[in-house]
């Protein structure tokens, strides 16, 4: 029997508007309400993945920014808290400012995002502050993480970084079939299965009781980790073949369909 679901949540627990949608929503709290308990892990910043968290009654730690930090939503005690090496960050949202990249940089409890002005929500979640320039923050506090979107970012920050910074930082490159290319720097120790493997042990909950969901290769990990790996029929072909099932996409409330067959 599972006791508990992992689950991402771009391009898994959200559709591909980025919202949650209703049959998701239900089906999860269904899962609560069996006893299931449930944790999101995701790449996104910890005010994100706490909206999320509110609106479903979520109360476990939070994994953020690929595993870089698992804080729990009930007293703000973190039990991961890794940073990304401030060199590489500082060089990677120096060229960001100049070739006008959009980014995202985590400093202690604030996120700086630096996007184009058409897509900025009119209301930002808590933490999220507009940054017309990244770099002239990253000396404010070991940042946490920099994700950075857009395909000629993500190609040009794998061929002139990563072989300078392979080993001190984590590049997690993601390309998936559905939104826009991605890479996460992280220290070189985050990672989802680690994290998942540390909520685990503070829920009490042994890893082949556990259920993973995701659509990427940073969460694969986690499928390895727990007794039950299910990927998105939106994740990329090499994610798939690492799960034991694969659920409809994150648009057909893939979810939900995962919670119905395993565990209710």
């Amino acid at each position: 029997m599972f006791k508990l679901l992992a689950l991402d949540l771009d391009g898994t627990l959200l559709n591909s508007g980025l919202r949650l949608s209703d049959g998701n929503a239900e089906a999860v709290r269904a899962a609560m309400e069996r006893g299931v308990q449930v944790v999101l892990a995701t790449a996104r910043f910890y005010g994100i993945a706490l909206r999320t968290a509110s609106r479903l009654g979520v109360e476990t730690p939070l994994i953020c920014s690929n595993g870089a930090l698992v804080k729990r939503p009930t007293d703000g005690h973190e039990l991961i808290h890794l940073y990304v090496d401030h060199d590489l960050a500082r060089e990677v949202t120096t060229l960001g400012d100049e070739r006008g990249w959009e980014m995202f940089t985590t400093i202690r409890d604030v996120t700086y995002m630096q996007m184009r002005p058409e897509i900025i929500p009119e209301r930002l979640p808590g933490g999220l502050k507009i940054a017309e320039r990244q770099s002239e923050h990253v000396d404010e506090g070991p940042p946490t993480c920099v994700l950075v979107f857009g395909e000629e970012a993500v190609n040009e920050i794998s061929s002139r970084f990563l072989p300078v910074y392979d080993g001190r930082a984590r590049f997690s490159i993601n390309r998936p079939t559905n939104s826009a290319h991605y890479v996460i720097l992280t220290h070189p120790d985050a990672e989802k299965a680690h994290a998942l493997g540390v909520v685990l042990k503070e829920l009490g909950v042994p890893p082949d009781q556990a259920i993973a969901m995701g659509d990427s290769e940073s969460d694969i990990g986690m499928f390895r980790l727990t007794g039950l790996g299910i990927a998105m029929r939106n994740a990329p072909d090499e994610v798939q073949r690492e799960a034991l099932h694969v659920a409809p996409s994150n648009d057909e409330d893939g979810v939900a369909w995962a919670i119905r067959k395993f565990l209710l």
